[in-house]
């Protein structure tokens, strides 16, 4: 995962930022705890976000408590202390770290991929745990990143087409968190279309070093004019936030509302507002 889906600081109250904090650390000790130190320093904000949406559909009781970060291990962060709630989103961050490495050295030339290599090497073990409690969602996963790989080495031209993996990938992980078919339906409706987002977003952001390295791009292939490429980049994603607010309003979530309200309706649409400060100092929200 690429980091996308987290949320707008700027306008989220201090507990609500110390719950999400929490959720980050407790993920950050399950997976410590249960896969090694190794992908507890792979953790991207797109899993916090899946540990949330996974206890916002219940209401089970859930613990906080200042505990020390390895980060931070002279001052104490508050931490989830419930960590096993959280088993199935660190299983699906370690499957797909896992396949993001073999993507890279996919990716790239023989000298070029040591470094990833030597971490799918250290990350094995870990990946192999995941894999035997969840097997479903690992194939799952494995048969997309599988896909994207093989849309990449055809030059897939289609923008649709170049989504649908990574769509496919958080369509399985989020349709897996309630029980009831009709509330399944819709998490994964809502996960294939916040998927479409994530991956348009990294294009976005790539744009510029996949022109200079000549990498694979769908938006390149549209146009080698990098603000045409982005302006189409932009409509998608527009179409993209419209469809995911639309799903999100069908969803029974119980508790953290106001945290996935921020992450869904101003996190998602100010991932790239830090390059735009740049060129403009007011922000329009």
């Amino acid at each position: 995962m690429f980091g996308y889906i987290k949320p707008f600081k700027p306008y989220m109250r201090f507990s609500e930022f110390q719950v999400y904090n929490g959720f980050y650390c407790g993920l950050c000790k399950n997976l410590g705890k249960n896969y090694g130190q190794l992908y507890r320093m792979m953790l991207s904000y797109d899993f916090a976000f899946l540990g949330i949406l996974c206890c916002s559909f219940n209401d089970k009781p859930l613990h906080f408590e200042p505990q020390h970060c390895i980060i931070h291990p002279f001052s104490k962060k508050l931490c989830l202390k419930d960590i096993e709630v959280l088993d199935f989103t660190a299983a699906a961050a370690v499957i797909s770290v896992y396949q993001k490495l073999c993507d890279s050295i996919s990716d790239t030339g023989l000298i070029k991929s040591i470094p990833y290599r030597l971490l799918r090497l250290l990350a094995k073990r870990g990946y192999k745990r995941a894999i035997r409690k969840y097997p479903d969602t690992a194939s799952k996963i494995q048969l997309e990143m599988n896909r994207q790989l093989k849309l990449e080495s055809e030059n897939c031209t289609s923008i649709d087409y170049a989504c649908e993996p990574t769509a496919q990938i958080m369509s399985e992980l989020a349709g897996k968190i309630p029980e009831d078919r009709e509330q399944s339906e819709t998490f994964s409706g809502f996960g294939y279309h916040l998927g479409r987002f994530v991956y348009l977003a990294d294009a976005y952001d790539d744009a510029e070093k996949d022109l200079k390295k000549n990498n694979y791009n769908v938006l390149l292939n549209y146009s080698k004019d990098i603000n045409t490429a982005k302006k189409l980049a932009d409509d998608n994603i527009n179409m993209s936030l419209s469809m995911i607010a639309e799903y999100y309003s069908k969803m029974k979530i119980k508790r953290f509302k106001d945290i996935i309200d921020n992450v869904i309706f101003l996190g998602l649409k100010s991932f790239s507002m830090p390059k735009k400060q740049k060129k403009q100092k007011e922000i329009v929200l």
